[in-house]
This record gives C-alpha cells, sequence and structure tokens, in this order.
C-alpha cells in the first residue's frame, strides 16, 4: 500500500513538472519570460529531445492560428455600430414612452379617487368619534403630572414580628421589693 501511494505521488508530481513545463514554454513562444526563465527554457531545449518537438510543434500551431484567414463581414463596422445605436435609442425611447403612461396613470388615479366621496373614497381618512360614545372618565386632571410618594408605599406592608428580649442571665436581678 505504502507503494501505491509512493507512486501515485511521483506521477502527479511528473504530471505537475510537465504541466508547469508546458505553461513555461508557451509563455516562451509569446515572449512572456523573464530573462532567467527564458535561459532556463534554452536550456531544456537544447538537452530534452521532447521538448524540442512539442516546441515546434506549438510553433507550428501558432503560425498556423496567425495565417489563418478572418471571416469576411457581410457589413462594414460603421454599419454595425449604426444598427447598434439606433437600438439602443429605439429601446430608450420605448422607456420612456411606458415610464410617461405609467406616470400620466398615476395622476390619473389619484385624481378619480380625491374627487369620489363616501365610505368607499381611497382616501385615507381619521377616525372620528361617534357622537353615542361618552368620553372617557378620569379622576386627574389631564394637566396634573404623575407623582411617585417612594416614602409612603400604596398598601400597608405588615412588619415582620420581633422576638422578645431574653432575659439577661448574667445581671443580678434587681429587687422589686421596697425597703
Amino acid at each position: 500500500m505504502t507503494n501505491f501511494n509512493h507512486e501515485n505521488d511521483h506521477s502527479t508530481r511528473h504530471e505537475t513538472l510537465l504541466r508547469d513545463r508546458f505553461e513555461l514554454l508557451s509563455a516562451y513562444i509569446d515572449g512572456e519570460v523573464s530573462a532567467a526563465e527564458r535561459q532556463q527554457v534554452e536550456e531544456w531545449l537544447s538537452t530534452d529531445p521532447s521538448l524540442q518537438q512539442l516546441h515546434r510543434r506549438l510553433l507550428h500551431l501558432q503560425h498556423a492560428f496567425e495565417t489563418l484567414p478572418a471571416p469576411a463581414s457581410q457589413q462594414s463596422s460603421q454599419q454595425i455600430a449604426d444598427a447598434v445605436f439606433e437600438r439602443v435609442e429605439r429601446s430608450s425611447r420605448w422607456k420612456w414612452l411606458v415610464g410617461g403612461f405609467a406616470a400620466a396613470a398615476t395622476v390619473a388615479v389619484a385624481a378619480i379617487s380625491t374627487l369620489v366621496p363616501g365610505e368607499q373614497s381611497m382616501i385615507p381618512q381619521m377616525a372620528k368619534e361617534r357622537a353615542n360614545d361618552a368620553p372617557i372618565a378620569s379622576t386627574k386632571s389631564e394637566t396634573e403630572p404623575l407623582l411617585i410618594a417612594l416614602d409612603k408605599p400604596l398598601v400597608d406592608i405588615p412588619k415582620a414580628p420581633v422576638a422578645p428580649d431574653a432575659p439577661r442571665k448574667n445581671l443580678p436581678a434587681e429587687d422589686t421589693r421596697s425597703n
């Protein structure tokens, strides 16, 4: 089992090394490496035949992409730009038109709801006092502030019973007889 893990670890490291070399070679072909990296890649190319073959294949692929003909456009770039701006402008006009109709509809509904009287009116109304409702009686005047007496509780609090004094044993008893 240890041998399997060792082989798997070695295989993973080898794949990582190959991927790193491929990325560095690709950057070398694109001219995106530092001087030290360029020197390293050139050393690999002088000693490693498989890297030389990969280098040739990547150069061939790069050349093929560069010489690939671009598809001819049926419209000029100016015609495409004009069509895009026309569509944006049309979309903008449509949004303004819809927004204007929505605002006009809101104003119309508000105007109609203020003109329609009655219980079903959509205007918010304040609550009204009914004539048969009696006002709530108050024992204190409404302007008198609330007073709280901290030294006089509202309810009498019973005091805890106190034990009578115990007779003193150490003191001589007083003679209550008259002489």
